[in-house]
């Protein structure tokens, strides 16, 4: 049961590039169905709400938006974040993302715009490279090490992986730093011209839930003091991890 709604979900995954609009045909090669297999998934998913057809093909659906809504509104994570997320924000103007692990993948969940900053691409929904920039490399510093060595082994080939250590040993202890200190910082990787600085956000019994991750421009990142920017960072991820254990 579970393998087959992983294949009928697949065909949700055919828009991750962004595409507005899919044939059944684009969608069918997108997920390597045959085309009776791909037709049936489809109608599945527009009987659900969650594919609309148009004349020219088949768009996500509404009931994505319904779910999104509940999320917004329910979520426990956003619950327990958004008043120290608020304050995080106002104290220092810069823009802020919350990102949370599903998987071996790390989506925005929540961006907090800043007026004095422009709007981040990396807003909310967006899946984020999972070996560059500080909002991932914190989650990966937390992962038990057998997950870690998992994803080494079937990345290792990955330019942004190797960014970080190019063998085993090098990768881990790379990330083992991270972790000791507690939060990381990366300048350029996501953003050109910005840096961010971000901390691990924890769930029960010390896994991995996320990070919290403020960003700004060079010059207005630099204005503050690092040790500031790092504290408040790894203080406000502590405290949602708090409540999130609560």
């Amino acid at each position: 049961m579970i393998s087959r709604l992983n294949r009928v979900l697949s065909v949700l995954e055919a828009f991750a590039d962004g595409s507005a609009v899919l044939t059944a045909e684009q969608i069918c090669t997108r997920t390597s169905n045959a085309p009776a297999t791909g037709y049936r998934h489809i109608r599945e998913l527009c009987d659900a709400g969650l594919l609309v057809r148009l004349s020219h093909g088949y768009v996500p659906g509404p009931r994505i938006i319904e779910w999104d809504y509940m999320v917004r509104t329910h979520d426990p994570l956003l619950m327990a974040a958004r008043d120290v997320m608020d304050k995080l924000v106002a104290d220092t103007g810069l823009e802020l993302l919350l990102s949370q692990l599903y998987g071996d993948r790390v989506v925005n969940v929540h961006y907090q715009h800043s007026t004095a900053n422009e709007l981040l691409q990396f807003g909310r929904g967006r899946v984020l490279p999972l070996f560059r920039g500080s909002s991932s490399r914190v989650i990966l510093a937390e992962m038990p090490t057998r997950k870690l060595r998992r994803l080494f082994e079937a990345h290792e080939h990955d330019p942004d992986l190797q960014a970080i250590g190019v063998q085993w040993k090098t990768f881990s202890k790379a990330l083992a730093d991270v972790r000791k200190r507690g939060y990381e910082i990366s300048s350029g990787e996501m953003h050109t011209g910005k840096m961010g600085v971000a901390a691990a956000v924890f769930a029960d019994k010390g896994r991995v839930l996320g990070s919290l991750t403020l960003i700004g421009t060079v010059p207005r990142f630099q204005a503050f003091r690092e040790d500031y920017l790092s504290e408040r960072v790894v203080e406000t991820a502590r405290e949602i991890s708090r409540r999130i254990s609560a």
